[in-house]
């Protein structure tokens, strides 16, 4: 298939009827293309054709046939280099120590210094300055290959598989210097990679190869969320596909839609279903589920984003569409509602610290007492910060092998609860990170757990669990830890819940956000369902709600929407103030947020859990 793609003013490079001959065959076949400005992932398996295509656009080499016009020639002066290629060999200069590979090419005398010394601190190169590219390991020669292409202040960049022999553990501090020179120079970037996550997180527009020829050209969030076929959509990662499978969906709603992603989807235990578990996968993000239809006996596989893996072979299960994707497919990051735009002026984001080779994701926040904010991440720990961002401690949870905590409350007699999910009770810790006590087990009945995930207290001490796992209730329990009551049940009718996750008590309600169910279910704290939060003011349009902070002191809540990739802020009626974000890696940006907490200073607090990352948004 090779797609074509028309002429746009903004392009950098036009390709026409493009080949290139190699020598057992074509590399690259009557390739139509227009390469746009900004950030261009190029996609493929190996031998696709990926360095082919930017050794043409640098012109390392000549097509055989047809044109490679590069279109865009406005440079601020002549000193600027047009185009800055790391080629996969790296092209270093045997004859040049670090420090000089960088200062040969910057174009700036006045900022020569200042803008060698920020690049070797910010590619962890200062140790090596002056070493040779001979003396350097494969990882600090790739820094050094991309840390060049930015010395040049280049207008376009293009990459071939950059940082691909650096440890994945420190990619996000590398790619946050390249997104940085890239968004404060208006750089654009042409580069290679055979990974969805960091074409996902990186790239705005992406090409994709197959034996030479274009398959694909376009935005990124419109492969991944509406492919044009399911090969195709394999490029960004696994899909699903619904042609041969009858799906519920969580929005009542017929569907015609096909393809959909692991998140837009739970597989449910359902003994009336037809279709039968043979066999699962559990990667820790995902679980493959091989299934078998028992009376056609069609094999099936899908993908799901589960807590962790919960079915087995012998198991009947349904299919549930959890999101409302018409809206995805017909607008992406698009609102059904006018609400206004949230202004944050400023804007602080960092990782979290690595842990052996991997740097994990936040997965909740909140704000302790003391205002320093506490972070529970999926490598099983606690981390605390203080107000001005730096970590002052951290511990881990008892156990984390089998999964992670997602919930934690500051408790009025000084202890800090945290929900431990897939154990299946709450912990109890003094600020040091002792155990005190626990409460809970597996089961479900009174003060047992399946996934508890939030935890509340009132002004009485009585402390709320908020759980999920096919028995979303919430359970009551005094501060001691006596059971007092229950509410909620599993299913989608107001008053049920599927999949409760974060919570909130003001003035004797509760609020939690019923992620599944995309609203906020309101209970007075004896357990009396009340309201579904918005129904007297026009409802509130949620898109997986994950977690709802309150900002005291404006009787204001926050509420993050997991698969919209945005805040929304509503008053106590459900009447929306406003939003902020959208699905995304840039700043003002999020990937499947889950947590969000604010301060007393009103700066809100996301755990930006697909881009790895704290945002603090300071009003």
């Amino acid at each position: 298939m090779n797609m074509r793609t028309q002429q746009s003013e903004s392009s950098i490079w036009s390709l026409k009827n493009v080949s290139l001959r190699g020598v057992s065959g074509d590399r690259l076949v009557d390739v139509d293309l227009e390469i746009p400005q900004g950030i261009t992932a190029i996609m493929g398996y190996s031998g696709a054709g990926k360095t082919s295509l930017l050794n043409l656009l640098v012109e390392y080499e000549c097509p055989h046939q047809g044109s490679v016009v590069r279109r865009d020639h406005s440079f601020p002066s002549d000193s600027t280099v047009e185009t800055f290629w790391v080629p996969h060999s790296l092209g270093l200069w045997p004859q040049y120590d670090v420090q000089e590979h960088l200062a040969l090419v910057h174009p700036d005398p006045e900022t020569l210094d200042e803008t060698v010394e920020e690049l070797l601190n910010a590619f962890r190169l200062t140790s090596v300055r002056k070493k040779y590219p001979g003396q350097l390991s494969q990882g600090e020669a790739s820094r050094l290959s991309v840390a060049r292409a930015l010395a040049s202040q280049a207008k376009v960049l293009v990459m071939d598989e950059p940082l691909v022999h650096v440890d994945q553990a420190h990619w996000p501090l590398y790619w946050d210097a390249i997104r940085h020179y890239c968004e404060k120079n208006k750089t654009s970037l042409v580069f290679s990679t055979h990974m969805p996550e960091l074409v996902l997180k990186e790239a705005q527009h992406v090409v994709c190869l197959d034996e030479g020829a274009v398959v694909y050209a376009g935005a990124v969030y419109d492969l991944y969320y509406a492919p044009p076929s399911y090969q195709i959509g394999m490029y960004l990662g696994p899909v699903n596909d619904l042609s041969d499978v009858k799906a519920k969906s969580s929005q009542n709603q017929s569907e015609t839609i096909t393809l959909v992603r692991p998140e837009q989807l739970t597989l449910i235990k359902e003994e009336s279903s037809e279709w039968e578990v043979r066999q699962t996968t559990f990667s820790g993000a995902l679980e493959k589920v091989e299934m078998v239809h028992r009376q056609t006996q069609s094999n099936q596989t899908f993908y799901h984003r589960p807590p962790r893996a919960t079915l087995k072979p012998g198991d009947r299960i349904s299919i549930h569409l959890l999101l409302l994707l018409f809206c995805l497919l017909t607008c992406f990051g698009c609102h059904s509602d006018s609400a206004p735009e949230l202004s944050f002026p400023k804007i602080v984001q960092w990782s979290l610290p690595s842990e052996g080779t991997k740097v994990p994701a936040p997965r909740s926040v909140n704000v302790g007492p003391k205002e320093e904010l506490y972070v529970l991440d999926n490598a099983g720990r606690v981390l605390v910060y203080n107000p001005e961002n730096e970590l002052v401690r951290k511990w881990m949870m008892p156990d984390y092998d089998v999964g992670k905590p997602e919930g934690i409350c500051f408790l009025k007699n000084g202890q800090i609860a945290v929900a431990d999910t897939h154990y299946h009770r709450v912990v109890f810790f003094d600020d040091q990170g002792n155990v005190q006590k626990m409460l809970g087990e597996q089961g479900e009945g009174p003060s047992q757990f399946i996934y508890p995930v939030s935890i509340v207290q009132d002004p009485s001490g009585n402390i709320y669990v908020g759980e999920y796992g096919g028995n979303d209730r919430v359970q009551k329990f005094s501060e001691e830890g006596e059971f007092l009551l229950e509410f909620g049940e599993h299913g989608t009718e107001p008053g049920q819940f599927e999949r409760a996750s974060g919570m909130v008590w003001h003035q004797g309600k509760i609020y939690v956000a019923d992620a599944s169910n995309n609203c906020i279910q309101v209970f007075s704290d004896e357990g009396a369902f009340l309201e579904v939060l918005g129904t007297k003011t026009g409802g509130i349009p949620l898109y997986y709600p994950y977690d709802i902070a309150i900002d005291r002191s404006k009787e204001e809540f926050y509420i993050v929407e997991y698969g919209a990739g945005r805040i929304t802020k509503t008053d106590l009626e459900g009447r929306v103030l406003g939003r902020f974000g959208k699905t995304g890696s840039k700043q003002g940006e999020f990937v499947t947020p889950w947590g969000v907490t604010v301060n007393s200073k009103d700066q809100v607090f996301v755990a930006d859990t697909g881009n790895r990352l704290i945002v603090k948004l300071i009003p």
